[in-house]
């Protein structure tokens, strides 16, 4: 009888921590893309001078459709009196940039930048990626 037990405990058990554990990465990986815009946010006002956010968008999840990862993606459009190249000399201290997953670029009105960072979140193979 008290096999039967640990075995119906075993049961219920794991899969009730394997929920907790997914449950728990989806709430770090939300944090961790919040953190992300939010520091992306702070560097760029701080680096560039007369900046003015004019939008901030994140999302945390599987961005490309291929493959099972999660991510966390930044976008976020600012305008500015600097050149591109001389917005991007200002960021390159902090940031590494990559044409996929890190760029600046200009937009279709002048002045205007869409800054894009996306990197793994710290979960990456959990199920928001799937």
């Amino acid at each position: 009888m008290k096999t039967m037990k640990k075995v119906f405990i075993g049961i219920v058990a794991i899969p009730l921590f394997l929920i907790i554990f997914e449950i728990f990465g989806m709430i770090v990986n939300h944090a961790s893309t919040s953190i992300q815009t939010n520091c992306l946010r702070r560097d760029i006002v701080d680096a560039i001078p007369n900046t003015e956010i004019i939008s901030a968008e994140s999302q945390t999840g599987n961005t490309t459709g291929t493959g099972n990862h999660v991510d966390c993606l930044t976008q976020i459009t600012f305008t500015s009196e600097l050149s591109l190249s001389d917005v991007r000399d200002k960021l390159d201290d902090t940031y590494e940039w990559n044409d996929l997953s890190c760029y600046v670029e200009e937009t279709e009105k002048a002045g205007e930048y869409l800054f894009f960072l996306c990197k793994r979140a710290p979960f990456a193979n959990n199920i928001e990626g799937h």
